[in-house]
Formats: C-alpha cells, sequence, structure tokens
C-alpha cells in the first residue's frame, strides 16, 4: 500500500474556513479548520477524533450549552457518522466539573471533508476560566483497521499576515513538499502575496494570486503545493521560509509531504507563525490595589486587593500594585507567584530612547529580588519615567516604565499609567 494514493484527499481537504458570526456573549467559537471522513476506493479510510474538556475550576456546574457542529466545504450542515452520537450534524455537549468528552467519527461512506465549530453560549462568569472549554482534534489515516497516519488539526486564527517554513526536493521520487491551504474570510475579492526566502534569507521569488468573496455560509479557499503552476513550479529544490500577507484576514494552514524509505509518503500539518499576534509592547493602565499578569500583559478589572484571597485564581499574576494597610499615602509594587523585581531607575521624557534600547541581555544580567517597590508618595518613584524589570513567574523577562501618575482629589489612591515590553 502506497501512501502516495492518499495525496489527493490530504491535500484537498487541507483546511476549510473559519466561520465569522460570532454569538452575542459567547465565549467565543473554535473552529476545527479540516474535518475527513470516510472511505476511498483503494480502501483508504479517515476518521477524526475530537477531544473536548471542560476547563472550569470555580465552576462546578455542567456546562450544557457546549455544541459541536459539523459543516461541509459549502457552509451547509454535515450530516457526519459517529462512533456514539449517531449520525448528526451537531453534538449537543454536557461536560460536568473538569470532564473530557470523545466525538469520534466512523470513517465509513464515501470520503467527505468538511470543518467543524464548538460553539460555546455558556454565559461568561466572573472568574476568567470558568465556563471555559478547550478542543484538541486530529485525523487517522487508516488501511482497512490498521492505522498508518495520525494528523493533528491546530486551531488556526485570523491572520493578515504571516510566514511558514518551506521545503522542496524534487531531485527524489516521491516528491518532498510544502503544501497549503488559504481560505479568504472577507466579503471581497482577496490578494495573497507569497514571498519566498531561502535558509539563508536571501529572497528567492514571489506569487499572488486572488481568492474570490466569500460569506459565513459559502466559504471559499484554495489548496496547493507550492511547486504547481502559478506559484513556483521552476523550483527544483528549496529550503527556507515563506512570509506571506493578504488584503483582508485569512485562515491558512500549511502541510508538508515527506517520502519515507519505502517509497511511500506522509504528511504533517504545520502551525503558521502569526505575525501579526506578535506585538511585545503595550501602554496599559494599573490602578492601585490590582494586579498585573506581565506575561500577556493584563490587568483584571474585576478582581482587587479587597476581593477574597484565592490562589488558584492568584496563581497567573505577577505585581500586586498594594496599598499599605499603616499608611493613608503608602503604596508598594510587590512580586507575587514567584516573579521578581529589579529597579532600573527614573528614565525622563527626553531620553526615552534609553528605555527602548534596554535589551533582553541587559536585564538577564540584572539581579533581581522578591522584594517590594516603595511607591509612596514619598519614595522618590512615584514619578513619570520611573522605570523597573520584571523576571515574571513563568520566566519572561519584561521591563516597565511608568508614563503617568493619575492622582484623585478626593482619595489618597494612585493610579499608573504604563509601558510594558515583554520579551517572549
Amino acid at each position: 500500500m502506497s501512501r502516495r494514493r492518499i495525496h489527493t484527499a490530504i491535500l484537498t481537504i487541507l483546511l476549510v474556513p473559519f466561520l465569522r458570526a460570532v454569538p452575542a456573549l459567547a465565549l467565543g467559537d473554535k473552529v476545527v479548520p479540516h474535518v475527513v471522513d470516510g472511505s476511498q476506493p483503494n480502501g483508504i479510510r479517515y476518521r477524526t477524533k475530537f477531544d473536548i474538556s471542560n476547563l472550569s475550576y470555580h465552576n462546578t456546574g455542567t456546562l450544557d450549552r457546549v455544541t459541536l457542529l459539523f459543516f461541509k466545504e459549502d457552509g451547509s450542515p454535515w450530516a457526519v457518522s459517529t462512533k456514539d452520537q449517531g449520525t448528526t450534524s451537531a453534538v449537543q455537549l454536557n461536560l460536568t466539573f473538569a470532564q473530557t468528552i470523545r466525538v469520534e467519527t466512523t470513517g465509513t461512506g464515501n470520503i467527505a471533508s468538511g470543518f467543524a465549530i464548538l460553539r460555546n453560549l455558556e454565559p461568561p462568569e466572573y472568574l476568567p476560566d470558568d465556563s471555559e472549554v478547550s478542543i484538541t482534534v486530529y485525523y487517522e489515516v487508516l488501511h482497512g483497521n490498521d492505522i498508518v497516519q495520525t494528523v493533528s488539526v491546530p486551531i488556526g486564527q485570523p491572520t493578515v499576515s504571516w510566514s511558514f517554513p518551506v521545503e522542496i526536493d524534487k531531485t527524489i521520487t516521491p516528491y518532498l513538499l510544502t503544501g497549503f491551504a488559504v481560505v479568504n474570510l472577507a466579503d471581497a475579492a482577496n490578494q495573497v502575496t507569497i514571498d519566498l526566502y531561502s535558509s539563508n534569507g536571501i529572497y528567492a521569488a514571489s506569487a499572488s494570486y486572488t481568492l474570490s468573496s466569500t460569506s459565513p455560509t459559502t466559504p471559499k479557499k484554495s489548496a496547493r503545493f507550492l511547486d504547481e503552476s502559478g506559484f513556483f513550479p521552476s523550483i527544483r529544490t528549496f529550503k527556507g521560509m515563506a512570509f506571506a500577507q493578504s488584503q483582508y484576514p485569512v485562515a491558512f494552514l500549511s502541510m508538508l509531504q515527506t517520502p519515507t524509505p519505502g517509497g511511500d509518503v506522509q504528511y504533517a500539518t504545520l502551525v503558521p507563525t502569526y505575525l501579526d499576534s506578535l506585538r511585545h509592547n503595550t501602554l496599559m493602565y494599573l490602578p492601585q490595589g490590582n494586579s498585573l499578569d506581565a506575561d500577556l500583559p493584563a490587568v483584571d478589572y474585576f478582581h482587587d486587593e479587597t476581593s477574597p484571597v484565592d490562589t488558584y485564581y492568584e496563581t497567573p499574576w505577577d505585581l500586586l500594585f498594594e496599598t499599605e494597610t499603616v499608611s493613608q499615602t503608602g503604596r508598594k509594587l510587590t512580586p507575587v507567584y514567584g516573579a521578581t523585581v529589579s529597579v532600573i531607575g527614573v528614565i525622563g521624557s527626553q531620553n526615552v530612547g534609553d528605555f527602548d534600547n534596554i535589551s533582553i541581555e541587559d536585564l538577564s544580567s540584572r539581579t533581581y529580588t522578591s522584594g517590594s517597590i516603595d511607591l509612596g508618595d514619598g519614595s522618590g518613584y512615584l514619578v513619570s519615567g520611573f522605570t523597573f524589570a520584571i523576571k515574571t513567574g513563568l520566566g519572561h523577562y519584561v521591563k516597565v516604565r511608568v508614563r503617568g501618575v493619575i492622582a484623585y482629589g478626593d482619595s489618597t489612591y494612585k493610579d499608573l499609567t504604563l509601558e510594558v515590553y515583554v520579551f517572549k
């Protein structure tokens, strides 16, 4: 049995688009871009497995407004034969505390492909991870009842700028090739450009093409190999990186076809790097009494120092801007849950470039402490330009500069605006 015979099925069902309609107040749709089920005439079968987990920690009730929806590539409901749920286009889930439910297609009938959406309509709770669910997906390629391949299906995200590794070798048989699929998430024609750079960083070639317009109910995609006409058919060998961009959002997935010593091929999905999600810096507001998660970075506007202590809930935080109980004008930045800090000093507005030039080498060479930084009225640090470093509980280095101090005429509380840069 040659795995080359599964080439067409693997590529043509590589990716299907995201539905863009998000229910009001829902925790969010999670889109499974590739679902395949059924059998080819040569006896090769496909079945897809979904593991859906209840991530809630405090909410010990049942999540009963979670549904796994199946769709054909044209966006219409897809009735799929499943192992325990019958033939259906919608599997209603009832997830008890910390439960994981497996949904598995049977791999019977003629081969078909589409996509799935895990729709969570549970109302948002006070705590960030209550009513949340996760989904892990992979499909199996079988010859009879024997599994010959298992391929994971990453959950993608909309993007307009991304990169992915590329390798082509047509001097061997079967070929080593990079394939891809891209879906237009906009309601307009969408031009996609792919630039190839060799492994030594030298520009090699470009290709552009236009995706047709689409709507949430009529997805439109293109699934190709990079050696095909319209892309890079003259390239015999290549190893490097592709940088891609689109006019409007797309969903993207790449796949590598690799030859095996026996003359067969195997496939692996590759997760792209979303270049439009690599921002490291932010300007943010930290009220007195609240905590900073410097890894994200984020400040929770529901929870402050007056809220009941909860060890699990506090774990993600790195820094508490807490009020001194013995003084009406005392306050301090206190590292929590494994984080440490290092005072750099005051960098004024005339020398703000000095903050920009602080490197990760500079931060990693500093001495850090678990002690608090005094931000009381007489400390000398409660000023614009005060700069410090954080080594987070997860091990990231973060540089922080106070942009401004906000005072209130009827309160001793003072809030901070911060410039935050996370090395991650």
